[in-house]
């Protein structure tokens, strides 16, 4: 098994209460990791990742050091959420990682 820190959406609620005194809710959308445990035998590939967007960009760098690097994993089975994830770490750390599991 492989233990890689998964990147994820989490979306918030934020009440915000206006001039007239009524309440309205925004919902804003923040990036954070937690562990996952993937069996190295449904990893399919691996490629660096770079977000595109600048809105998300911004995003990504107020929630993570400056310079850290992401990689997508694409994942073989039909028992995943989803067949692609977006793990912290570099190409290069998540391929030797999967190189030491083969060993």
């Amino acid at each position: 098994m492989l233990k890689l820190l998964e990147v994820h959406e989490k979306q918030f609620r934020t009440t915000m209460e206006k001039p007239d005194g009524t309440q309205s809710a925004a919902y804003e959308t923040t990036y954070e990791t937690r562990e996952c445990l993937i069996n190295s035998d449904y990893i399919v590939a691996v490629y660096p990742h770079e977000f595109r967007s600048n809105l998300t960009e911004e995003k990504v760098a107020s929630c993570f050091p400056e310079g850290s690097k992401f990689s997508t994993v694409v994942l073989n089975g039909n028992s995943f959420r989803k067949s692609e994830i977006i793990v912290l770490g570099s190409f290069d750390k998540v391929c030797r990682q999967i190189e030491e599991l083969k060993k």
